[in-house]
């Protein structure tokens, strides 16, 4: 009896070791195109295991990497990923997650080493295919913020506002609903392009409240 007891233990622990590195090696695939490092494969994982239990989700960059997340939903943040990068990390995410989708890339699209719109308006295009529901948003880029001192590769606040235009028809090609950006306080970020603690909470209940 204990042997018998002892195997099936030994054999829900091997099920357990193998699932958790096909959990890994998916998260690994998902996210190869943005990063290699364990910390990114290791957070894929952790969304993808929470996707299902969400209730509502955001998906974006650094914007939201401090936002907190309203009760029940889930922020899937990765600080400088562009758009081009995510698209198989969106597109496993949606088949994971039942719920309203706000999809809130684009603004690391705009850095000049590293832009190409048309290809990024392409990727945007492919996750409102990849999420199609009724109940998913394409957010606006949020500016940057003028007048202030960014670094030579921060983002283009000219390639923001091209970007936005493909953002707008993109939406309107697939009659999804589109999150305009609201008119923000001075100063509204603490380094030009990322937001103060108040403008963060204002962002994350933005890219939130369409689904109240």
């Amino acid at each position: 009896m204990m042997r018998r007891f002892r195997f099936w233990i030994g054999l829900l622990g091997w099920a357990i070791v193998l699932l958790g590195a096909s959990l890994l090696a998916v998260s690994a695939w998902a996210i190869a195109p943005f990063s290699s490092r364990p910390g990114h494969v290791l957070h894929t994982a952790g969304y993808l295991l929470r996707a299902p239990l969400a209730d509502r989700m955001a998906i974006g960059d650094s914007r939201i990497w401090t936002a907190s997340p309203p009760e029940g939903a889930l922020f899937a943040a990765y600080g400088g990923a562009s758009a081009r990068e995510m698209s198989r990390v969106v597109g496993l995410l949606c088949n994971l997650h039942s719920g309203p989708v706000t999809i809130a890339l684009g603004v690391n699209d705009t850095k000049p080493h590293r832009m190409n719109l048309p290809a990024s308006a392409a990727s945007l295009a492919m996750m409102t295919r990849d999420c199609e529901r009724p109940t998913l948003a394409l957010a606006r880029i949020w500016p940057v913020e003028p007048g202030v001192d960014r670094h030579a590769d921060s983002p283009d606040p000219v390639s923001i506002d091209t970007l936005n235009l493909s953002i707008d028809a993109i939406a309107e090609r697939s009659g999804i609903r589109v999150l305009a950006v609201p008119d923000l306080p001075s100063p509204f970020t603490r380094d030009g392009v990322h937001f103060t603690d108040e403008v963060t909470a204002d962002y994350a209940h933005e890219l939130t409240r369409w689904t109240d």
